[in-house]
């Protein structure tokens, strides 16, 4: 999933913070990376309930490698 994706499922970044446990501070970090590790995706897929599909090609290419 992309971050777009992420924000418009959960609204806010406060609240994609809240799903994944981490600070707002981090859900930035990850917007100017370009999104969502692998496992942050699958954390955000289970607390969408299946809204959201975690997909490795959206990982960003510099967590990729």
């Amino acid at each position: 999933m992309t971050y777009e994706q992420a924000l418009s499922h959960f609204k806010t970044g406060r609240a994609i913070a809240k799903a994944l446990g981490v600070s707002p501070g981090r859900i930035s970090q990850c917007k100017a990376d370009g999104g969502f590790s692998y496992h942050h995706q699958c954390v955000l897929e289970k607390e969408s309930m299946g809204a959201l599909m975690a997909c490795m090609d959206d990982e960003p290419k510099k967590l990729a490698s």
